[in-house]
């Protein structure tokens, strides 16, 4: 407990420090502003921190999930006689419940599938929605973030490109002034040898005139080579920032997409529909059930008789009495937890890379700016910590 208390302190502190810092930054616009890395790097730590959220969840998952496959193979594996008893309460149940489902299904608005996925996960779908209602809002946010940033940049290529045919169209003015100075100059010594003028006038005048072009030139020139190379910082640190936002946009629609996917729904809303009307359903199944003796007793029989078979999960059972009666019923729920087993195994090793190279970005970022900011630093160390990135510490 003490262990337990002390994680949620230091928990609360590094919140806190996220928003101190923060609130430093708020007020910060210009895209090229050493300030805003701060802005990143603390995104990528609340990142980092929600994914590792993320794999510990799914490892939970994982865990059921495979407990649900030992429960198969537990009920395939049972003795005749005892195959025989369950059988027998799951084929009551089913007649018994052919009532009940006429019942529910006038009014049913959510898949059998999808009241499934609800009931196993019941416990934990308040948290799951508001986890993805807070990635919807993040992924807007960091889509914004990326729109303004390829605005940017596309603004900086078309200044630069710009100054680019300026200095090719300035390169041909002064090859163009070059060429009038010598013709004047090789003019005035025709005329000084064939006319016998003196021509001494003439020539200062036309060095003034050359030297005031050649001025004005250089200075056009040297001012525009100066913003280019000014423009051509500020893209390439637009660049670099664009990258680090495609990664987290990525990361979080992976994240979103998976919860899309996972419960069939678009988005957190529909998800949120889906559970409001689980709880509904469930409300008007356990009013119907507790005046429905005969179905009382066969589901006590049937779980004593699972209890004793030493099943994880009895419960999820009853929502599944035909897969009791028919082995290939049970075969097809197998092959479909193998499946979601192999799709969350993928997801933690994405979710893995993920933080692994959100850390990884961290500490190129600040290398590559030379920016190690005490407070800073303190944050990153504080979500290794928390996250159990030790070995990623920034060097």
């Amino acid at each position: 407990m003490k262990l337990f208390g002390r994680k949620k302190k230091k928990e609360k502190e590094l919140d806190e420090a996220f928003a101190k810092v923060t609130k430093e930054l708020k007020d910060i616009d210009a895209w090229d502003d050493p300030k805003k890395l701060e802005h990143y790097i603390l995104d990528s730590c609340e990142q980092i921190i929600g994914t590792t959220k993320e794999i510990k969840a799914e490892k939970k998952e994982y865990k059921i999930v495979t407990k649900y496959l030992d429960d198969i193979q537990k009920i395939d594996n049972l003795p005749e006689d005892r195959a025989n008893e369950v059988r027998s309460a799951a084929a009551n149940i089913l007649e018994t419940d052919k009532a009940r489902v006429a019942y529910l299904e006038s009014s049913k608005k959510i898949t059998d599938e999808q009241f499934v996925m609800m009931e196993q996960e019941e416990d934990d779908m308040p948290s799951i929605i508001s986890r993805m209602q807070e990635n919807e809002k993040y992924q807007a946010k960091v889509k914004r973030e990326m729109n303004e940033l390829e605005g940017n940049k596309s603004y900086l290529e078309m200044e630069i490109n710009e100054s680019k045919r300026s200095q090719k169209r300035f390169t041909i003015l002064a090859i163009l002034v070059a060429v009038a100075f010598a013709s004047f100059l090789i003019l005035s010594f025709i005329i000084q040898s064939f006319v016998k003028v003196d021509v001494g006038l003439f020539r200062i005048i036309l060095f003034a005139i050359a030297a005031i072009a050649a001025g004005v030139l250089f200075v056009f020139m040297s001012n525009m080579i100066s913003d280019q190379r000014r423009d051509t910082k500020r893209l390439n640190n637009t660049i670099s920032l664009l990258n680090v936002v495609r990664m987290k946009y990525v990361n979080v629609t992976k994240a979103v997409d998976y919860v899309s996917e996972k419960y069939d729904v678009e988005n957190s809303y529909q998800l949120l529909y889906v559970w409001e009307q689980y709880v509904e359903a469930v409300r008007e199944k356990e009013k119907y059930e507790r005046n429905n003796d005969d179905l009382e007793y066969f589901t006590g029989r049937l779980m004593r008789l699972l209890k004793q078979a030493g099943l994880y999960d009895c419960k999820i059972w009853l929502t599944q009495t035909s897969a009791l009666v028919n082995k290939d019923e049970r075969i097809e729920i197998r092959h479909r937890l193998v499946e979601r087993r192999s799709k969350i195994r993928d997801r933690m090793e994405e979710n893995t890379k993920a933080v692994k190279s959100e850390r990884d970005e961290i500490d190129n970022l600040m290398r590559e700016h030379h920016y190690y900011v005490p407070e800073i630093m303190e944050i990153i160390d504080s979500v290794d910590k928390i996250c159990g990135l030790n070995k990623y510490k920034t060097a």
